[in-house]
């Protein structure tokens, strides 16, 4: 393969073995020029004449993509899901501009047709902007400075005026482009995530040991325990801050089994603890939970309530708004495989609970009743069993407990159930290179709903051997890493992110609607220790390791200071405005102030399945 340039009068033409594929008019009073980055990628160069304070680095294709991607932001035009977000190449006829920080890669856009893949993004000092739209039978790949959004601006369900950034004078200016064969549909996306990483990839130190950090996990999860009036006991889901008490107030919402409130989960750090250590009071909290689910929660139709506010017996003095009206497979699944492990634990603590893994099982026993002729789980369920909403691939959450079951009770209607939903997720995913309305609070587009299925397709492989399963997982893999930051994004020195010197590099944003950075990933770091062993790749260990090291900054000792706030010992920010996304506050490049707990839950699961931390220290 070779990439070749030739120039005519003020135009460059950039040729992929002797085809022409890319054009770049050069205006007045620039020269540019190429400096190559291995076979199929170079360094663009622009110098201008004189000092300016606004330039376009602008190439076009000559072609229409069949697929285009804004890593983290929009993922061929944004088509699943609803809500506030980027669809298609833009607004109103203007095309989208998307400031550097807003994605996964710098200022990157990535285009691909039948023939050819064209990436161009920026340097990981940023200060640009990127756009991709078509224009005849071309499409049009930017780099943008000064720093702009627009026409509109996403924030957090709302759109915003567009942002028209300034900058000192400069006559320097760089991108970086990736030029290659098309090959099988997004299989180049692949290779641009691969060198995108090698290209800003660094060693990263942790600023605490696992040791450490499973201590201060399990504190905080033991201190979300609670017993309201009415006797149900659950875990809240975190702390925020109370202006009229002047402190920390836990959330007085509904416990909840999964998502954000990881019930069962937690359920079992506490059994954990208590095996480990012989620690009662952690017994007592972890039983006196799974009770009250397996009381309160679950239904005639096999079902359960996903989430608990008083007994459902006793409902009159609760608002409606609160009483669960529809059940999410994201829960549902979580809960099955998490009572699955109950029952697991209470066998070796000697506790007799039967009941716990009879209730999964029951939820499993839904799941194989209620799948479609297709494969396809709803997304979620009324309280009767019947569907309320039909799709996404959330639903893949019910997979992993059915592995479960099967290998628990080797009946094979659990395992066929499995592999026949795989099946079809994997080829919904095949087709659209993306995943949907994993994160509850939104309905599009998203890295959530990846976790689960790519979990679901490391049990197929360590079930089946089958290899398909294998690579499906390494493309979900690389799906999931367009969510990963490659870089670091150099935060204003005024800002709480910069005060506290918050590193974005391995951190992932939530979904296309929630540009905001979070630490969900920890859910997929023993996947990708898998991924990094079972291929020789040795970048889905490097990417398991940035994501430990991103997901445990601002863990509060008991001594962190936030705005003069001494946050709880185990407290950490559920998620980071590291970009122009923000509520009506317009408060930017700041935590968000709302320390829930299932972060730490994910990282004691991690640290539970894995024999040795050393790649976690």
């Amino acid at each position: 393969m070779s990439i070749q340039f030739k120039q005519t009068d003020s135009v460059w033409h950039v040729l992929l073995d002797g085809e022409q594929v890319l054009t770049i008019e050069v205006p007045a009073g620039c020269t540019d020029s190429f400096e190559p980055i291995g076979d199929n990628a170079f360094y663009w160069h622009r110098r201008t004449d004189k000092p300016v304070t606004a330039m376009r680095l602008t190439m076009k294709a000559n072609y229409i993509p069949r697929y285009f991607q804004v890593p983290s932001v929009n993922y061929n035009g944004n088509g699943w899901g609803s809500g506030a977000q980027y669809y298609g190449y833009g607004d109103k006829d203007q095309p989208w501009t998307y400031a550097w920080h807003r994605v996964a890669i710098p200022a990157c856009t990535y285009t691909e047709s039948d023939k050819y893949a064209v990436a161009l993004f920026g340097e990981e000092k940023g200060g640009m902007s990127c756009s991709v739209y078509p224009e005849g039978d071309q499409i049009v790949q930017e780099l943008i400075w000064p720093e702009v959004e627009g026409p509109k601006v996403l924030f957090k369900r709302l759109w915003k005026d567009p942002y028209q950034g300034t900058m000192e004078p400069t006559d320097s200016f760089t991108g970086i482009v990736m030029l290659d064969h098309a090959g099988k549909p997004r299989q180049k996306m692949n290779d641009l995530l691969d060198f995108a990483w090698k290209l800003n990839y660094r060693e990263v130190e942790m600023c605490y040991t696992p040791e450490r950090v499973k201590q201060l996990d399990l504190l905080y999860i033991r201190s979300m325990w609670h017993q309201r009036a009415n006797g149900l006991t659950g875990f809240l889901n975190g702390v925020n801050w109370d202006e009229e008490m002047n402190g920390w107030k836990k959330y007085p919402i509904a416990f909840e089994i999964g998502w954000c409130g990881q019930n069962a989960a937690q359920a079992c750090a506490m059994l954990d603890l208590y095996l480990e250590t012989g620690d009662e009071d952690a017994k007592h909290k972890a039983i006196t939970v799974l009770d009250s689910w397996d009381k309160y929660a679950f239904l005639p139709c096999g079902l359960m309530y996903t989430k608990l506010l008083c007994p459902p017996d006793h409902l009159d003095s609760i608002m409606n708004g609160t009483i669960p009206t529809n059940l999410d497979t994201c829960n549902l699944g979580t809960g099955a495989t998490y009572f699955f492990r109950a029952a697991k634990l209470c066998k070796q603590a000697g506790i007799d609970r039967p009941s716990y893994e009879k209730r999964a099982f029951g939820l499993c026993d839904f799941f194989v009743k209620a799948q479609q002729e297709s494969g396809e789980f709803a997304k979620t369920y009324f309280l009767d069993g019947s569907i309320d909403s039909p799709h996404g691939s959330v639903a893949s959450f019910v997979i992993p407990p059915l592995f479960d079951a099967y290998e628990l009770s080797g009946d094979k209607k659990y395992l066929d159930c499995a592999i026949k939903g795989l099946e079809f997720y994997l080829g919904e995913f095949a087709k659209g290179g993306c995943t949907t309305a994993g994160a509850l609070d939104s309905n599009c587009i998203d890295k959530e709903s990846g976790a689960p299925l790519i979990r679901a397709t490391m049990r197929a492989y360590e079930v089946t051997k089958e290899q398909k399963y294998l690579d499906a997982a390494v493309e979900l893999g690389y799906y999931l890493a367009t969510w990963q930051w490659h870089y670091s994004i150099d935060f204003p020195a005024d800002s709480l992110l910069g005060q506290h010197k918050v590193d974005s590099y391995g951190s992932t944003s939530v979904s296309a609607a929630h540009n905001a950075l979070d630490h969900y990933g920890i859910y997929y770091i023993p996947e990708y220790l898998k991924l990094a062993e079972l291929t020789g790749n040795d970048i889905w260990r490097q990417r398991a390791r940035a994501i430990w090291y991103n997901g445990i900054q601002m863990i509060s000792d008991g001594t962190l200071v936030v705005r003069g706030r001494v946050r709880p010992a185990g407290s950490q920010d559920e998620s980071f405005r590291h970009t122009r996304w923000c509520r009506t506050d317009n408060r930017m490049y700041t935590p968000c102030e709302w320390c829930t707990v299932w972060q730490g839950t994910f990282r004691h699961v991690v640290q539970q399945e894995m024999d040795n931390w050393d790649v976690l220290r």
